[in-house]
């Protein structure tokens, strides 16, 4: 900002003679200002104290309306010192005087280095806002959690079991079995994309995933939208969980077909990409070697303004009741839990390319192996069923029982010990919830344990791992099994368990 052409044709040349090279604008009134900070994104103000119309403090307060960090730097002749205090506290980086320009270069370099750190210290503080909302609404699902899976296994388990014998409300129950499978399907959302959700992590072969899932992505699609896939040469074999990035890659294909409601192309690409520190830092991940997955369409697009919040939780740019706001922040949540990135690009009217890092796995694929469903006997032997939750408990004892087994019941940790000291026949199987007023369900199965060492154990919880863990749990263990559960597939778990061979994981306690 300069009302003199010669003054700004000697500012440029002491630029030059510092050796930096710019593109530089002389504007020389309040609008003409205004406009350009607008329609360009500057690297740097150089102003005059003092123009016919216009004056340096004036420049500044229309700097800090707009919102834009820009170094500021004051150029003049002469002004007081009592001016150039005021100033710098009301934003200006730095004052020159006309006559010490080769002040200038140097004075330049050092803002726009700070303006970087500046830049990079809001990076990081942006990041660690949304780590922080992730927090609270982790916290908030690992609470409901509980309560929801304990309700889920309820619902679930007395629709299965009345529907074993003819029923005249068979409709009416298979729509309450299905809602109550997408209700679950919400409840691991949630807990997912809050990363409280465990991953079974394997190595697996990317470009063969896709494969497999290319026929079903292209039902999704519609035909109106043509698929297009470039598979990287290379096999690309990622670490992470296979079926997790199943639901990753469809809920991008969905949002991409929503944002081409008149048709258009959709292409899926994998690619080999190194990151390096300085991009590791930005991107949120570790340096190293990736994979990286594109889902990029041909749509709307995203403005620059909306694109910072795609991946907040419950923020969503679909008309009401079309979208839960839940899709891409479990898409989030699945991949920084694997130690990835995702980085999300977006031009209106051109279209949004989503690409995910994946860590490029060490090792090679694991040997394959077939597993056989077997159908599930009856039992005839006894079962201690210990659950604080009342309904909760009478559903499993009448899963029990409807599959030949004797069952004791006991609502709290007391009375299970009790019943196990004092019942005469043999008790086949413990299965306990994980937490429990007074004790968990750990240290409950080792003092039982202790008067009854030939006893297995079957641990439940609706807890979230991370909770588990407080309590000594770990739900890798063998003999567990998460709420919510169908009937059938508890009544198989019992049956694994006490069919499993001595010493082995399903009869010891962990």
């Amino acid at each position: 900002m300069e009302d003199s052409e010669d003054d700004f044709l000697l500012v440029l040349h002491a630029l030059k003679q510092g050796g930096l090279n710019c593109r530089a604008t002389r504007v020389e009134d309040a609008g003409t200002f205004r406009n350009a900070l607008v329609e360009k994104a500057w690297d740097l103000i150089l102003c005059d104290y003092s123009l016919p119309s216009f004056t340096a403090p004036e420049a500044l307060e229309i700097l800090k309306s707009i919102g834009t960090d820009i170094p500021f730097l004051v150029i003049s002749g002469g002004i007081g010192e009592e001016a150039i205090i005021q100033l710098m506290k009301s934003g200006a980086r730095d004052f020159i005087l006309k006559d010490h320009l080769r002040r200038l270069p140097g004075a330049i370099g050092r803002e726009l280095e700070e303006a970087e750190a500046r830049r990079q210290l809001k990076r990081v503080e942006e990041q660690f806002r949304q780590a922080q909302k992730m927090e609270a609404i982790g916290r908030l699902a690992g609470g409901v959690a509980h309560d929801f899976n304990n309700l889920l296994t309820i619902i679930t388990g007395f629709a299965q079991l009345a529907l074993i014998e003819p029923n005249p409300a068979q409709s009416g129950l298979e729509q309450i079995l299905r809602a109550s499978e997408r209700a679950a399907a919400l409840t691991r959302q949630l807990l997912i994309f809050s990363r409280q959700q465990p991953l079974e992590v394997r190595v697996f072969n990317l470009n063969a995933l896709l494969r497999d899932l290319e026929k079903m992505i292209r039902r999704v699609i519609g035909e109106d939208v043509e698929v297009r896939t470039i598979f990287h040469e290379q096999e690309p074999l990622v670490k992470a969980d296979p079926n997790q990035m199943e639901q990753v890659i469809l809920n991008l294909v969905v949002n991409s077909r929503d944002a081409m409601p008149g048709g258009g192309i959709l292409t899926i690409e994998t690619k080999y990409c190194d990151v390096d520190p300085h991009a590791a830092d930005i991107h949120g991940c570790a340096p190293g070697h990736y994979f990286q997955l594109d889902v990029n369409d041909t749509g709307v697009g995203i403005d620059k303004k909306t694109l910072p919040q795609i991946f907040e939780p419950f923020f969503t740019t679909k008309a009401e009741g079309r979208g839960t706001g839940l899709g891409l922040s479990t898409v989030y949540g699945i991949v920084r839990q694997t130690g990835g990135a995702i980085l999300a690009s977006s031009q209106p009217g051109v279209g949004t390319t989503m690409s995910i890092l994946l860590p490029a796995a060490t090792e090679g694929l694991p040997a394959s192996s077939v597993t056989q469903e077997v159908l599930i006997p009856r039992g005839t032997e006894t079962v201690l069923v210990v659950e604080d939750d009342q309904t909760v408990l009478t559903l499993c004892s009448t899963i029990l029982q409807t599959n030949g087994y004797t069952v004791l019941e006991a609502d709290d940790v007391n009375d299970a010990v009790k019943i196990a000291r004092e019942h005469r026949e043999k008790i086949h199987l413990l299965v306990s919830d994980v937490v429990m007023p007074g004790k968990n369900g750990p240290s409950l199965a080792v003092e039982i344990r202790d008067a009854r060492p030939e006893i297995r154990t079957l641990f439940m919880s609706g807890y979230t791992e991370e909770t588990m863990n407080q309590h000594g749990f770990s739900s890798n263990s063998a003999g567990f099994i998460q709420k919510p559960f169908s009937a059938s597939s508890f009544a198989r778990k019992v049956r694994q368990v006490l069919d499993a061979k001595a010493g082995s994981a399903f009869s010891s306690v962990s």
